[in-house]
């Protein structure tokens, strides 16, 4: 089940990117070639910057695929390396549930303030909520790799 939820996320991100690329290059196109530039570009890829940004930290949770600096870790024996990655995740998933939260409150607040886009009066909330998904995601994730770890198979 979580390896479909990471291919749906992946999916949705790849699309986003691929929508970003596309109103980007048309909107160049439009504003030099025909002095006519969508209206709103900068909104649309705001929101988009946002769907990206939600994929790409559960997608990257998911995978383990974090940047780490290795170099003190490699030095430790298997079982210092084993207790460092077991902390690792649960500092990983105390932070993402911290972001989750308040996410979560920031999306319901830019609901009740009705907090939108300039140009296009695009409601900002469920894009927050999109955001707050990729870090309930992220906090799933970073559950599952402990238990991994804790089981000593690799997350």
């Amino acid at each position: 089940m979580l390896s479909r939820l990471v291919a749906i996320i992946s999916y949705v991100g790849i699309g986003s990117v691929v929508c970003m690329t596309l109103v980007t290059g048309v909107d160049i196109t439009g504003r030099y070639a025909f002095n006519k530039p969508i209206l709103g570009v900068t909104d649309l890829i705001e929101l988009l910057i946002v769907i990206v940004s939600g994929c790409g930290i559960a997608i990257t949770t998911a995978l383990d695929d974090h940047i780490s600096v290795d170099s003190v870790y490699e030095k430790l024996p298997s079982l210092g390396q084993h207790v460092l990655r077991v902390l690792a995740g649960i500092v990983s998933t105390f932070v993402f549930g911290i972001l989750t939260l308040q996410g979560f409150q920031g999306g319901i607040d830019a609901a009740k303030l009705g907090k939108m886009t300039h140009t296009l009066e695009i409601p900002h909330f469920p894009f927050m909520f999109f955001l707050t998904f990729g870090f309930l995601a992220s906090m799933i994730f970073s559950i599952r790799q402990i238990v991994l770890f804790l089981r000593n198979k690799k997350g």
